[in-house]
């Protein structure tokens, strides 16, 4: 009998918190202010399916976008920083199997544009096939940041890296068939809002 009583209060206090507490719960989650601008430019859309986006996708909606949004997002990204730790020797190893000497030809600090960035970039060479390297890097984290090597930090005449791999940590890209007395100066760029996050000036 006295079980029966106690179920009957646990069910009845979890009622109450359900017709009390539920919609105040659900309301919070909708009330989301990037979720209800995303889902005002396109029903369902979320920050991943954005950013994973084929560029051509992604003009479209930036093309109706309000500043607004693209703040919001941009803050969004910012919460939530990547980390990366690759070896110098790692990428050594994946391009050369001889022992040839290894020549540092550039090097140069990265600086932000309009957000925070620290570290060094350098041009490797072992033989002659080189790749990029970034040492105690970090930088604002951003919507879909991609890497360019670049003539004075023109991202829309530089060649495409590829994605940033993380906002803080060693890395390295292969520069394999680029020209690299071409290039001078890296950039980090966000490829949805044509935004500069850093550069590094080489030399």
């Amino acid at each position: 009998m006295l079980r029966g009583i106690g179920i009957a209060a646990i069910l009845g206090v979890a009622a109450i918190g359900v017709y009390y507490f539920g919609p105040q719960m659900i309301s919070q989650k909708m009330s989301d202010p990037l979720q209800q601008a995303l889902d005002q430019i396109q029903t369902g859309l979320t920050y991943d399916k954005f950013v994973n986006m084929t560029n051509s996708q992604r003009d479209t909606l930036v093309q109706k976008m309000p500043q607004q949004t693209i703040s919001l997002i941009m803050d969004d990204a910012k919460k939530f920083p990547t980390t990366v730790s690759e070896s110098m020797q790692n990428m050594i190893s994946k391009i050369s199997s001889t022992s040839q000497s290894i020549v540092f030809s550039k090097q140069g600090e990265f600086v932000g544009l309009d957000h925070d960035a620290k570290g060094k970039a350098e041009i490797i060479s072992v033989g002659n096939i080189a790749f990029l390297r970034f040492e105690n890097f970090q930088v604002t984290n951003g919507p879909d940041l991609h890497v360019y090597m670049t003539i004075n930090g023109d991202a829309t005449t530089g060649i495409d890296l590829g994605k940033l791999k993380g906002s803080i940590g060693d890395q390295n890209y292969d520069l394999h068939g680029i020209e690299t007395k071409t290039y001078d100066t890296v950039v980090i760029y966000s490829q949805p809002f044509h935004v500069y996050f850093a550069k590094a000036k080489l030399s």
